[in-house]
């Protein structure tokens, strides 16, 4: 019976988020550069894991919709990761001097 309850109150909040966006979407609230990334379909799986993880005692549904999410924005994690790597190396040498410098402390 729990698992029910958990259920209604996870597709309860879902639906409360998801009508409460499309409100402020007719409303026009959010600038356009805010409303591109906020509206986006593929953000939705992400933002209902979430919502399923805080809500559901079952745990494995908002994973896989958060795997959901990310897998959609797999191109956009990749070109962020392109320019990321660019500075991944000087990081890992600062990093590496200030464990050895602490370290000798």
């Amino acid at each position: 019976m729990a698992t029910k309850k958990d259920n209604t109150l996870a597709w309860g909040i879902t639906l409360l988020v998801f009508g409460c966006l499309f409100l402020t979407r007719q409303l026009q609230i959010f600038p356009p550069e805010v409303a591109h990334i906020l509206f986006d379909f593929k953000n939705y799986p992400f933002i209902m894991g979430i919502i399923f993880l805080l809500a559901h005692s079952n745990k494995n549904i908002g994973i896989v919709l958060i795997i959901v999410g990310l897998m959609f924005r797999l191109s956009d994690i990749i070109q962020l990761t392109k320019h990321i790597s660019d500075y991944i190396w000087p990081f890992l040498l600062i990093v590496a001097g200030v464990i050895l410098v602490l370290k000798r402390k």
